[in-house]
């Protein structure tokens, strides 16, 4: 008889948030049940699997399928979040997340080809000069990135979205199988902070990923401080940067928010750190913008001028399966039957309410997903 692979059924607990001893009471048996279903020394019954079912909102079919052997390989999870959501259980919630986002990748590569993963050898410990290594790698320049999202994406990095249900989360990266990942969230909908979160992220896979989970957390503060910086530097080359402050009000780094696409306090921040106004000029400046309320998220003016990071390559590789006919979107839970959040985060879009003939429009050619030879074009 057919039933639930142990590790599924942790995975699915996980991903729910829940405890053991959460979902034991929510199930109405022993937590030592659960345990024994989870290290496999018991099988659960067809009647504990479909509660099993209702309560994590996972399928019973996904339940019966064992999890990749491909997925073990991960590295450590980084986190940009402030400090009240980092919690061992929202790490576990976002590995178990991102878990899940790579099964649902390595299924689609076997019709799809992705960017290869080309992430530059970082050969300094300095964060300036490592910002500066991956752009020369790039072959950015030193002017600002408009399309970022699109460069990561060319890059091998798969940029998704995840929520939790908690406005505190920013961010997070990892790497499975040696594929890269970058989780944004969208509950605040800052453009400016996005950006920032996106650039830092890159900086926790490029300057962290050899650490381990416990030598990250024994080290969180100055690996955060690490990643900030990095993305501060990335974002906002030194030289050229330096040549548009010009004006070191608050008004005047307001004015470069549309050009830079980064946010009037990390301008500031990164106008300290580079010695173009003081530490008390710094700190007059934080007063002030949060006299006028722009700490919140959204709050800053000129957002709407910050370019999107835009995600495109699950969407189009989901137009390229139905445009292929190889499988229809309404399709895939049928063969690979995820939950309805990891779809979503991937493809950007609901599988259970999209229409079949408006999908039949779309167009899409092959190329789209191919790496662009002239990185200049993200500036």
């Amino acid at each position: 008889m057919n039933t639930a692979f142990p590790e599924r059924i942790a995975q699915a607990r996980e991903l729910d948030g829940l405890s053991k001893t959460d979902l034991a009471q929510q199930l109405g048996v022993s937590v030592a049940a659960v345990s024994q279903w989870e290290d496999g020394s018991k099988k659960p019954t067809t009647d504990n699997l479909v509660s099993i079912s209702k309560v994590l909102d996972v399928s019973m079919t996904l339940l019966m399928m064992p999890i990749p052997q491909d997925l073990l390989r991960r590295g450590p999870i980084t986190f940009r979040a402030h400090s009240a959501a980092k919690t061992a259980q929202m790490k576990r919630r976002a590995f178990r997340f991102a878990e899940m986002v790579s099964e649902l990748y390595i299924w689609l590569e076997k019709w799809v080809t992705f960017p290869q993963t080309n992430l530059p050898d970082i050969s300094t410990s300095d964060v300036e000069q490592a910002a500066l290594e991956c752009r020369r790698a790039w072959g950015l320049g030193d002017r600002p990135i408009t399309k970022l999202g699109e460069l990561l994406e060319s890059k091998g990095i798969r940029l998704c979205s995840a929520e939790f249900n908690d406005i505190r989360f920013d961010a997070y990266s990892c790497k499975i199988s040696g594929r890269p990942f970058v989780f944004l969230g969208t509950k605040k909908q800052d453009r400016a902070r996005s950006r920032f979160d996106a650039a830092h992220e890159l900086g926790h896979l490029l300057l962290h990923q050899h650490l381990s989970d416990d030598e990250l957390e024994a080290n969180s503060r100055e690996i955060e401080k690490q990643a900030n910086s990095f993305a501060a530097a990335f974002l906002l080359p030194a030289e050229t940067f330096t040549k548009d402050v010009i004006d070191t009000s608050v008004d005047g780094f307001k004015r470069l928010k549309p050009k830079w696409g980064v946010s009037i306090q990390a301008m500031i921040t990164r106008a300290k750190d580079l010695e173009l106004i003081s530490e008390e000029t710094y700190e007059r400046h934080f007063r002030n913008i949060s006299a006028r309320g722009w700490r919140k998220a959204k709050a800053e003016p000129f957002d709407d001028a910050v370019p999107l990071v835009n995600r495109s390559l699950g969407r189009t590789s989901l137009e390229l399966l139905n445009n292929g006919n190889v499988i229809k979107p309404w399709e895939i839970p049928s063969e690979l039957p995820l939950p309805n959040a990891i779809f979503q985060s991937v493809f950007e879009t609901d599988l259970k309410s999209v229409i079949p003939y408006k999908m039949d429009r779309v167009v899409v050619t092959p190329e789209f997903l191919r790496p662009p030879k002239d990185t200049s074009s993200f500036n």
